[in-house]
């Protein structure tokens, strides 16, 4: 038996007791956007860290409520991996589920064998243990790995990762070492096929708040009765005004002179790109968008679209073109049942941009600064949440052609995108340190990450791999990296 074939059979062999790691990862509530269990969650990472054999693990405090957490498993090898993910999970939510949402249960559900049910199972918690577990397995057998592996893992990705710019100032020195970053991702859909994405767009998540303290006009730090609004300003409309200015009266087309420039100088899609483009557009024609763009739910399907054109262009305009949209819009009082009457002193719009763009995050803030100072709202103040770049690994890059690879010895389908719509701090170390980056693009299914009974498949159904194939996986993956990286 060679020493891979050992490390299979060690999973196998502790394929309960990796199951049960993952249950208790998704039996402790983290939600980022309630506050709830972030730290202990957090130490729970680490304690798993220690149990798998690394050779650091902590938590890791920058300031706020959100801990990340750093580990790293050195061998002393010459080239490291960088792992990627997080441990906050969405909020339960308002539909029903059939089981409580941080039960854990491992269970037949939905047509599988067996499931793990639970907030968070599915994205992220249940693949990023699954790569530790993967890892914990090597440890005990070979006692070493072909790579030394760092995680920098984050609590905060689902408020748009504020707070990952200093998780990677904290490391920077020692993240200089790195030859790609990895996210542990399911990436198969329910035929068996594989997802793997090569590019993000870049992520501009911003807050505009309209306050009486910044023109001194209406109620100053509290609401008043609406009454009084014949004689006192309202905050309110002035930010709904202030947002008016960045968009056509359709909301559709962006309308800062500036970005819409540069808009439109489109990216050009290079050779490389085309034929991966030409085969998604094939593979679309025809189809209901509802399927196949990512992002939307087909429980609650969107029936006219911004534009009226074929599948493929739809698709094609979802992967390359900007996106200017308002997520929230707070005013008042918005707790529960009502309060009525209220004039009040603030007013906050939640908004996303999503763009491919040479110019810079930061830089593209500055412009919609400079458009509200020149449109008569230099009151308005810009909360930056996050702003992270675009960017796009190579197909040539060693982490791409290991994966490839290692998809190839499992005999997995696959479908490769070129760019998608989302966006994120992975993007840091694509730019900053110029390395290769991909997140997903391994078997595993997990299915209803924002709604109700949220899953992980541990048993497959043939089509799907089992927990014990993912995990093989990923071991395969680490030593393809090596192999490669030693070319």
């Amino acid at each position: 038996m060679s020493d891979r074939d050992t490390i299979h059979a060690h999973i196998e062999a502790h394929i309960g007791e990796h199951i049960a790691n993952i249950q208790r990862l998704v039996q402790q509530p983290s939600v980022s956007l309630e506050k709830t269990g972030l730290r202990e969650c957090a130490a729970l990472l680490v304690s798993n860290m220690m149990a798998a054999g690394f050779t650091e693990a902590e938590t890791v405090d920058v300031g706020d409520d959100y801990p990340g957490v750093w580990g790293m498993v050195d061998c002393g090898k010459p080239t490291t991996m960088l792992i990627y993910g997080h441990y906050d999970v969405r909020p339960v939510g308002t539909e029903a589920w059939t089981h409580p949402p941080f039960s854990g249960e491992a269970i037949p559900f939905d047509g599988f064998p067996k499931v793990v049910l639970g907030r968070g199972a599915a994205a992220q918690k249940g693949p990023l243990q699954a790569w530790i577990n993967a890892v914990s397995s090597i440890l005990s057998v070979e006692g070493a790995l072909p790579v030394n592996l760092i995680f920098l893992i984050e609590g905060a990705e689902l408020l748009g990762s504020p707070n990952y710019g200093k998780l990677f100032e904290r490391y920077r020195d020692r993240l200089a070492q790195v030859s790609a970053l990895y996210g542990p991702k399911t990436a198969q859909d329910a035929s068996g096929a594989v997802s793997m994405t090569l590019g993000y767009k870049g992520l501009i998540y911003l807050e505009f708040v309209a306050s009486t303290q910044s023109t001194g006009l209406g109620p100053q730090g509290g609401a008043v009765h609406s009454a009084t609004s014949v004689v006192v300003d309202n905050p309110v409309w002035r930010l709904l005004h202030a947002m008016a200015s960045l968009t056509d009266d359709t909301g559709r087309t962006i309308a800062i002179p500036e970005l819409a420039a540069m808009m439109a100088q489109a990216k050009p899609i290079a050779d490389w790109e085309r034929p991966l483009l030409d085969a998604m557009r094939a593979g679309v024609a025809g189809k209901d968008p509802n399927g196949f763009i990512p992002g939307l739910a087909p429980q609650f399907p969107v029936k006219t679209f911004k534009e009226e054109v074929a599948p493929a262009d739809l698709l094609q305009r979802y992967m390359y073109g900007p996106s200017f949209n308002i997520s929230g819009l707070r005013s008042g009082y918005t707790g529960p049942g009502t309060k009525s009457f209220l004039l009040p002193d603030t007013a906050t719009a939640t908004c996303d941009l999503r763009v491919i763009s040479e110019v810079g995050a930061q830089d593209i803030i500055a412009i919609i600064r400079r458009h509200l100072d020149s449109a008569g709202f230099p009151d308005i103040t810009i909360r930056v949440m996050a702003a992270y770049d675009w960017y796009q690994t190579s197909l040539e890059s060693s982490l791409i052609r290991a994966t490839l690879a290692t998809l190839d010895a499992y005999d997995c389908p696959r479908t490769i995108w070129p760019v998608q719509g989302f966006g994120g701090p992975w993007a840091h170390f694509a730019k900053l340190l110029g390395i290769p980056s991909l997140q997903g693009g391994s078997p595993g299914h997990g299915a209803r990450l924002a709604t109700s009974d949220e899953f992980l498949v541990v048993e497959g159904d043939g089509k799907v791999a089992s927990l014990a194939t993912i995990e093989r996986y990923y071991v395969d993956l680490i030593y393809a990296f090596a192999a490669v990286t030693k070319q």
